[in-house]
């Protein structure tokens, strides 16, 4: 039997990246887990954005950082929302997507990671690449992957 006690449910704030919230809630309520979310930023800000505002880096980097941190307390009580009595716990990183989430979930013995991806296909997935498939290609722990569920 698999012993689940903490769960990494990612997230870039899209619509797309909250569907596999279902699912990690599912799983936290089935296994009374933690639910780790995850949200991970550049490590420097776009430099568009520096030069072409008259603000000092830092007060970009703490715009951007305090915009996360509300991002991320709102999408926590979306998740809330969905009925559980799940402990979440919130956190920001910064640096490259996929190498934080691996890291985070080396670092907290995180149990499985649930990860949504758009489900792209071809030259579009070629030339975006995909978190998820980079996840997947370098955890050593399960990944359960969601895609959004079509609207019929």
């Amino acid at each position: 039997m698999f012993k689940i006690k903490n769960i990494l449910l990612p997230t870039d704030f899209s619509k797309i990246s909250l569907t596999a919230a279902e699912y990690a809630m599912e799983l936290a309520k089935e296994y009374k887990a933690k639910l780790h979310l995850l949200n991970v930023l550049e490590k420097t800000p776009p430099i568009l954005a520096i030069r072409s505002l008259d603000i000092s880096r830092e007060k970009i980097i703490h715009s951007i950082n305090a915009d996360a941190e509300a991002q991320l307390d709102e999408c926590a009580k979306k998740i809330k929302k969905l009925g559980a009595d799940v402990e979440i716990v919130q956190i920001i990183r910064k640096g490259v997507d996929y190498e934080e989430i691996i890291k985070y979930s080396k670092e907290k013995k995180i149990d499985v990671i649930v990860i949504a991806t758009h489900g792209r296909t071809g030259i579009l997935h070629t030339l975006l690449g995909s978190v998820a498939e980079k996840v997947i290609r370098y955890s050593k722990i399960p990944v359960l992957v969601t895609t959004p569920r079509s609207k019929s």
